[in-house]
């Protein structure tokens, strides 16, 4: 199986693309928890790509935010509307490190099974 990034330009298994989270997580402060976000980001990528709507996603740990040039490494479960879910492994990466700043979080996840 393999690990779908968050993008709007998906092409095969993997996708990429980077998620602005509220602000720059690491930074200053966010409204809104990383974890609140990587389920946000999971369940549109995958209605709105996939073509597979999704009715909840719920991840643990609950992240509320990522150190600079850390990834917080999560598990998600995922129920489609169909009734049908999947555990994916999940990550949190604040690009932020070196000289880089407010830069989004990037959020990637195991993609789901075929249908």
């Amino acid at each position: 199986m393999g690990m779908t990034r968050l993008g709007r330009q998906g092409a095969g298994l993997l996708a990429l693309a980077a998620v602005v989270a509220g602000g720059a997580v690491g930074c200053g402060s966010s409204s809104t928890d990383a974890y609140v976000e990587l389920q946000n980001a999971m369940t549109s990528h995958m209605t709105d790509t996939d073509h597979r709507p999704v009715a909840s996603v719920a991840c643990t740990p609950h992240v509320h935010d990522t150190m600079r040039g850390a990834t917080a490494h999560l598990r998600c479960q995922v129920v489609f509307k169909d009734g049908t879910s999947y555990t994916a492994d999940a990550e949190i990466q604040n690009q932020n490190s070196g000289g880089r700043h407010n830069m989004p979080d990037l959020y990637s996840w195991d993609s789901p099974p075929s249908k």
